[in-house]
């Protein structure tokens, strides 16, 4: 028996091998039934929402993924032949290019039309599946006959938007492999008790979590986590070496890696691990994996007990205003406003001249005037 269920499990390891090598012998538009048939806005989901990504050129091979929404029809694309990219477009452009061919069995079959330019490729699907060949030239459903081309099984490059995104796409998808998506943090008790948290909002000095399923604001240095980090480095505020408002993360530690996106000078982030010239950190950041920054864009800090006051946002005093108030990355005008907050948003100070406070607020570690703020516990020497 023990001898049967090796066997069949060989066969099924070699049946497997062989379906892979068939899989990489076609080309993705080989394998297609649809394509674009007008250049079209391609959308992506990011936290539930379609949003418009780039264009997604005419003539470009698809799979339907079965889903829809907004009126949008899901899609999967590729280049190159690599992993696909997947997204939504406007179902009036997805043009069916399959073609029903007879085989010398009298079976009639479907296949793509771009498998109808390469014999070699058609060939070798048709044995695969059916056990059967053609020979120079098909027969359609019609009874016409038609020539099979010869056109080489390589893949077809893409170009424009459509290959801009999907270089973005599959370094995104190769960052989150690679990188990781998510830092596993600790939240540790006065008492010692440990429990696994979701991070909201990083703070130098003080953190918005989510422990037990309630939002709950702690002092950072509870929070630990899987890090390669020397300790004085474990935390980092980003920054701008030319006072910009923002810097670009890469997918990976190099200028040559494609930048995946923007942070904003002030954002606080935790460090995975460090290098003599990028880090790669968390940002906290929805549908945004674990990211390179250089070393030039970042001051580190130690996560240790700090002393600190709290206070609120105010406009004259009051919280009631919903008129926004920028901070900067810096305490002076000569630094961009970097975030807006609001009247009533919770301020935690760690520091404070005769002009400014400097401030933990919403994921940020960032500069705003005084006058903005309405404490009991501002020391009297800097008011």
């Amino acid at each position: 028996m023990k001898r049967l269920v090796f066997l069949l499990c060989t066969l099924a390891a070699v049946l497997c091998i062989c379906a892979s090598a068939f899989a990489i012998s076609l080309t993705w538009n080989q394998t297609c039934l649809y394509k674009t048939s007008a250049s079209t806005q391609l959308y992506v989901l990011i936290d539930g929402e379609l949003v418009a990504s780039s264009t997604l050129g005419a003539g470009t091979y698809i799979r339907k993924t079965g889903e829809t929404i907004d009126g949008k029809t899901g899609i999967s694309y590729s280049t190159n032949n690599a992993d696909p990219f997947y997204g939504y477009i406007d179902g009036s452009v997805i043009s069916y290019v399959g073609r029903k061919i007879v085989l010398p069995s009298g079976k009639t079959v479907t296949v793509g039309e771009a498998l109808l330019r390469s014999q070699q490729a058609l060939n070798l699907w048709l044995e695969m599946e059916y056990g059967e060949t053609l020979n120079g030239t098909y027969t359609d459903e019609n009874g016409e006959e038609h020539d099979i081309g010869n056109e080489d099984s390589g893949d077809v490059e893409l170009s424009g938007n459509a290959a801009g995104e999907a270089k973005y796409w599959k370094a995104m998808s190769w960052a989150y492999t690679n990188n990781g998506s998510e830092t596993k943090t600790v939240y540790r008790d006065e008492a010692g008790n440990e429990t696994e948290i979701k991070v909201i909002h990083m703070g130098v000095i003080r953190s918005l979590i989510e422990l037990n399923g309630e939002k709950q604001m702690v002092e950072t240095w509870h929070l630990s986590w899987e890090t390669e980090a020397p300790e004085e480095k474990v935390l980092a505020v980003v920054k701008s070496p030319r006072l910009s408002r923002e810097v670009s993360y890469h997918a990976d530690k190099s200028d040559k890696s494609t930048i995946l996106g923007r942070a904003t000078a002030g954002r606080v982030v935790q460090v995975i691990r460090t290098g003599n010239d990028w880090s790669l950190v968390d940002l906290n950041e929805k549908g945004v994996p674990r990211v390179f920054l250089h070393n030039s864009c970042l001051d580190f800090w130690s996560n240790i007990p700090r002393e600190y006051s709290t206070a609120k946002v105010t406009i004259n005093g009051k919280t009631k205003s919903k008129e926004p108030i920028g901070v900067r990355s810096g305490d002076s005008s000569k630094y961009q406003k970097v975030e807006n907050v609001y009247p009533g948003d919770v301020l935690t100070i760690y520091a404070q001249n005769k002009k400014w406070c400097e401030v933990d607020v919403n994921g940020y570690h960032v500069f705003i005037l005084k006058e903005f703020v309405t404490a009991d516990e501002l020391s009297a020497d800097a008011q």
